[in-house]
């Protein structure tokens, strides 16, 4: 395993900027998993640690070494696509050898390290078959058998799972992780699924327009979101945000609506400002039904209805000109209509400034 340190990235196509000033120090082992909507430059992001996209300017480091410079194949990394790239006409085994066949590796070595790879993937009884009999949790398999037998110091995986089914995908990401945990390998993994990166992840960057909001561990992202948009994309279902103005005095709270909400247990990252308009954000988790008498410290609201999820229920409400969802137990949800009193767990309260978007 080896790490990877990304410094200073540009990357330009034509007038259009895709990576702003990208630094991304990635540790030996670690599962970093590049997180962002459509036309966030992740892959693009990817494509230039493997070498397959020229930079404008900064520095790319595997194992200590600038490799800014190399071709892909003097990188050290393996690539998994997100169209398995499957030769049709070969078998799996051929598919799984063909790039140490290419690169006149021993035949004995060959023959171990594909024996190796399909029996740690759980494909050794597919290796005679062709692609067009296998099935695509199968056919992917390959694909990353095909890059595992390359014993590289990275893997890099652009989509993966994007092609299989919902049930596929879940298989695929448990053996993902066995195979992080087996291997203890460097990966760098893109993807638009923020399910499949907290669930896979050591680290998380999350993107946007071509630069990185927010670079930490997946509970770190989920708990402590570092701008509005980090919080608005990594959690499902989102989060919920209201307009706020922080109070003065001795205990400091936000004013949410007729609502006062403690903040006594929040960090502030820089100093509050009383009568600051702010934006409170809280998760549908920490959105209760609350059952003491009202308070100043409970909200009005109306509930407009419920989705049943199985194991709980998302409730929706209506409070002032705000909509918000609370993760109820679904006998809680059951039959509840008309008005409603809400609290916010002000422990997990995240608060941001309505113009930089910066957390507080």
């Amino acid at each position: 395993m080896s790490a990877v340190s990304v410094s200073g990235l540009f990357k330009s196509f034509g007038p259009l900027q895709v990576l702003k000033n990208i630094n991304l120090p990635i540790e030996a082992g670690d599962f970093t998993v590049l997180l962002g909507p459509s036309g966030c430059g992740k892959s693009t992001l990817l494509n230039a640690i493997a070498g397959l996209e020229d930079t404008d300017a900064g520095i790319i480091e595997i194992d200590g070494a600038d490799v800014t410079p190399r071709e892909p194949s003097k990188r050290g990394i393996a690539m998994v696509f997100q169209s398995y790239a499957l030769y049709p006409t070969m078998t799996v085994r051929k598919n799984m050898s063909f790039g140490l066949r290419v690169r006149s590796v021993p035949r004995p070595e060959v023959a171990r390290r594909v024996d190796w790879a399909a029996r740690l993937l759980q494909i050794h009884e597919l290796l005679d078959r062709k692609p067009s009999q296998l099935s695509g949790g199968q056919r992917q398999r390959v694909a990353i058998g095909r890059a595992l037998v390359q014993h590289a110091k990275v893997f890099l995986f652009d989509e993966p799972l994007s092609n299989l089914d919902a049930k596929l995908r879940t298989e695929m990401r448990v053996e993902l992780k066995r195979l992080h945990k087996e291997l203890d390998a460097t990966i760098v993994y893109v993807t638009h699924d923020q399910i499949e990166a907290m669930t896979l992840a050591t680290r998380i960057a999350v993107m946007r327009a071509g630069r990185i909001e927010q670079y930490a561990a997946p509970d770190d992202l989920y708990e402590e979101p570092a701008t509005l948009f980090v919080a608005s994309f990594v959690g499902s279902p989102a989060m919920n945000f209201l307009p706020g103005r922080l109070l003065a005095g001795n205990s400091p709270a936000v004013q949410v609506g007729s609502t006062r909400v403690p903040l006594d247990g929040y960090r502030f990252r820089t100093p509050p400002a009383a009568g600051q308009e702010v934006v409170v954000g809280i998760r549908p988790e920490h959105v209760a039904i609350a059952r003491d008498e009202p308070s100043a410290q409970t909200m009005d609201a109306e509930a407009l209805f419920m989705e049943p999820m199985g194991a709980d229920t998302l409730g929706w409400f209506q409070f002032d000109q705000n909509r918000l969802s609370a993760r109820l137990v679904p006998q809680v949800a059951r039959g509840l209509s008309g008005r409603v009193r809400l609290s916010l767990l002000s422990d997990h309260v995240s608060l941001f400034d309505p113009s930089s978007e910066a957390r507080l």
